[in-house]
């Protein structure tokens, strides 16, 4: 748990984005899309806007909710999924971390690439899109 709060304390950075709650799950896609087209990144989930961890209450809905937002990436993306307890709230905080995979280079998510630039994310020119489909060729 000690290293969760140290994750957070650093704030967003080129491969930090902090989430209030899962109901932002469609923006976390394009930040996890724009980190596998980089160097591999993390999103956390139950993070207050001033960085305090508050957790979220993780159903078995938000997990499928999870699984279904992992699914529309191509190729298929490897984004490791972790539950960390917070006890003392009886809530979690949900850790996904995109790793970075050169050879599989550019990914999707809906079928738009993203690039993240600081701590913004945002659809990546077609010329960096083509450069990447050719490196992978």
């Amino acid at each position: 748990m000690r290293e969760l709060h140290g994750l957070v304390a650093t704030g967003e950075s080129q491969t930090l984005e902090l989430k209030r709650s899962t109901g932002q799950l469609g923006a976390a896609g394009k930040t996890l899309c724009a980190f596998l087209n980089a160097e591999g990144g993390t999103v956390v989930f139950g993070v207050a806007d001033d960085g305090r961890v508050i957790g979220q209450a993780v159903s078995d809905k938000t997990r499928r909710e999870i699984a279904a937002m992992l699914e529309r990436f191509e190729p298929p993306a490897g984004v490791e999924v972790e539950y960390l307890d917070l006890p003392a709230a009886g809530k979690q905080v949900v850790v996904l971390r995109a790793k970075p995979a050169r050879d599989a280079r550019p990914f999707t998510y809906d079928r738009r690439p993203y690039q993240h630039v600081e701590t913004t994310t945002s659809v990546m020119p077609q010329e960096r899109y083509e450069a990447l489909l050719l490196d992978r060729a």
